[in-house]
């Protein structure tokens, strides 16, 4: 009968009519009063009669006085704790439909808001902004359970200070936890399981957090005053603590997912890494080979294999176009005595020296130099006629010359020198460039007959052919 008012009811005019139906029957005016003896109705008479108490759920809400008979105030007695108790439940009942139907929104709204966390801070947003709105609590926690370690950690709570009011309460969570149950405890002082630590926590509301028969925590609500929870917050409670069970699973398996989705992504950067780093590896080594397929190891300037390849595209070229090409094969005089001389790291060292040399007297791109074999080089010149090859061979013994890399044991100089022999030819279907390097080696015999450190050239016709 709490928050009920009589007054309010004898005030609405349908309860106003029936009691002048009331007065009428009976031929007498009433007086009703309430348990404080206010006048609800009539004359308020003092030191009236007391005639019939009314009654309502066996409660006393009021009394009839007057000069009514008391037989007749006895049965309207009746009439009105009749018509009391029916106006009290139906104040009931709307206040009982109104707090149903704002569990029904709350739960709609929490259904809703739970359902698309994909992580446990907003599962722990969700539960501590929504159940603040239908329960007025002092503290929202949530402890949850790590299996493989047997452990319980807390993982929501309010402050710093909330987490040690909670200390007093760990075994009742810790039980809770083991019997897979909810609770309802009026005052945790008087808990056997209450740990003697200093805490404000007095009424509890806890539930354990089940998914498929599997704990995975426990859900509490705990406030400062005793015996502060009822059976309407344990039902909602309990509605919503498998909602809750099963939304932290899901962010679980979300954390999981996106931990393991990080994990791979970074294994398979790790590996794309790894793989540029084997392409990058292996690009080299490509290079490396090619170089070493084409280039002399010692003079670093293309091999033979090489000069064969470069000398067939050059020989086409000319021979569609109907140009001059021209070889000069270089051969370094008394090269033997150098090597006996000075040694063969010394006469390594000549060699790449005298590729330098030659090398540079070459001004075009087009222009290929290649070792030919031991001490002997080869020059390769495309659209070159036997004066511009004379050219670059004058250049070449210039350019040695002024290096003067000394020769003590060569009959020709005291440095060392090269002799010259130059093919030219305007390639034809029935030539060959072998044909070309023939003459060229036969003017490069001509030129060391000769006496060494000279040029000698031959031109490769149809007659000569």
């Amino acid at each position: 009968m709490q928050n009920f008012s009589l007054k309010k009811v004898f005030k609405k005019p349908e309860i106003k009519i029936l009691l002048r139906q009331l007065e009428e029957c009976c031929g007498e005016k009433l007086t009703i009063i309430d348990t404080d003896s206010h006048c609800l109705w009539g004359k308020n008479i003092a030191c009236s009669q007391h005639k019939a108490d009314i009654y309502c759920h066996e409660i006393l809400v009021g009394a009839i006085t007057g000069e009514i008979a008391e037989h007749s105030a006895q049965a309207i007695a009746i009439v009105l704790g009749y018509i009391v108790q029916t106006e009290y439940e139906k104040k009931q009942l709307a206040k009982d439909t109104l707090q149903k139907y704002e569990e029904v929104v709350f739960l709609s709204q929490f259904s809703n808001a739970i359902a698309t966390c994909t992580s446990l801070n907003e599962v722990i947003t969700v539960i501590r902004d929504e159940i603040r709105q239908v329960i007025n609590v002092d503290e929202i926690f949530l402890y949850l359970y790590d299996q493989s370690q047997d452990k319980l950690t807390p993982f929501l709570y309010k402050t710093e200070e909330s987490l040690r009011n909670l200390k007093a309460i760990e075994n009742i969570i810790q039980r809770i936890l083991e019997v897979n149950g909810v609770e309802v405890i009026d005052d945790v002082q008087d808990d056997h399981d209450y740990l003697n630590h200093p805490s404000d926590i007095r009424s509890l509301l806890c539930s354990s957090l089940t998914v498929q028969n599997s704990i995975i925590g426990v859900l509490g609500l705990a406030h400062y005053q005793t015996k502060y929870f009822d059976s309407t917050d344990l039902n909602l409670f309990s509605t919503i603590t498998s909602q809750v069970a099963a939304a932290i699973r899901t962010a679980q398996y979300y954390e999981t997912i996106k931990n393991y989705s990080q994990t791979l992504e970074l294994r398979v950067r790790e590996r794309t890494l790894e793989l540029e780093f084997a392409k990058q590896q292996l690009e080299q080594v490509n290079q490396q080979l090619k170089h070493l397929a084409i280039y002399d190891e010692l003079t670093q300037i293309p091999n033979r294999r090489y000069f064969t390849t470069y000398l067939e595209q050059e020989w086409r070229q000319c021979l569609r176009q109907k140009s001059p090409i021209s070889l000069i094969l270089c051969d370094v005089d008394y090269f033997k005595n150098y090597n006996d001389l000075y040694g063969h790291q010394v006469g390594d060292q000549c060699l790449q020296s005298i590729a330098k040399i030659v090398q540079s007297a070459l001004k075009r791109p087009s222009d290929v130099l290649a070792r030919y074999g031991g001490e002997e080089f080869i020059l390769i010149l495309p659209y070159t006629d036997q004066p511009g090859a004379y050219t670059v061979a004058e250049r070449i013994h210039c350019y040695l010359a002024e290096a003067q890399i000394s020769h003590a044991d060569s009959p020709t100089s005291r440095y060392v020198t090269v002799s010259l022999g130059i093919g030219t030819t305007v390639p034809l279907l029935h030539y060959q460039p072998s044909d070309l390097i023939k003459i060229a080696d036969q003017a490069l015999y001509a030129a060391k007959a000769s006496g060494r450190n000279q040029t000698r050239g031959k031109v490769l016709s149809f007659q000569c052919g």
